[in-house]
């Protein structure tokens, strides 16, 4: 019986947990996603050419995404499960780190993410910016997990 509260108690917990964060999250404004495609690497990945080494685990979701942020879009803080790359087709866009630091990426740039690190990307222009996003992420976990502001002025 003590076992059977206890279980029912952290369900209890975690659903809460959870529920406060989706409630504390931002939501993203102002983004146009287009879902290219999305497939599943059935077996771990053990990759080393030309400096460049991609391992994975288990199997793994690929995904390619376009996604146009409108002139004052933000992408709600967020987190990726997996690893991220993406780079700026046209326009200019600000990324905010988790410690409020502001890092400003032009066309022809990229970036990348991993794990737990959170972000917000905003449009702070007057013209659309597009970017295009590679996932590499454990299969069927979603694209983007929302996350509560870290405390910075921005959202």
């Amino acid at each position: 019986m003590r076992r059977r509260f206890t279980i029912i108690a952290v369900i209890v917990v975690v659903g809460a947990a959870v529920a406060i964060t989706a409630a504390l999250a931002t939501p993203p404004r102002g983004l146009i996603p287009t879902l290219f495609a999305r497939g599943t690497l059935t077996t771990p990945v053990r990759a080393n050419a030309d400096g460049v080494v991609l391992r994975t685990d288990h199997t793994t979701d690929h995904a390619v995404q376009k996604i146009v942020l409108t002139p004052g879009a933000s992408s709600g803080w967020h987190r990726h499960p997996g690893v991220v790359l993406f780079t700026v087709a046209s326009g200019t866009i600000a990324a905010y780190d988790s410690h409020c630091r502001r890092e400003t990426l032009t066309v022809g740039q990229s970036d990348w993410q991993s794990g737990t690190e959170m972000d917000l990307v905003r449009n702070e222009t007057a013209h659309d910016a597009v970017l295009y996003v590679t996932y590499i992420i454990p299969t069927g976990a979603p694209l983007r997990i929302d996350t509560p502001n870290p405390g910075c002025a921005v959202d």
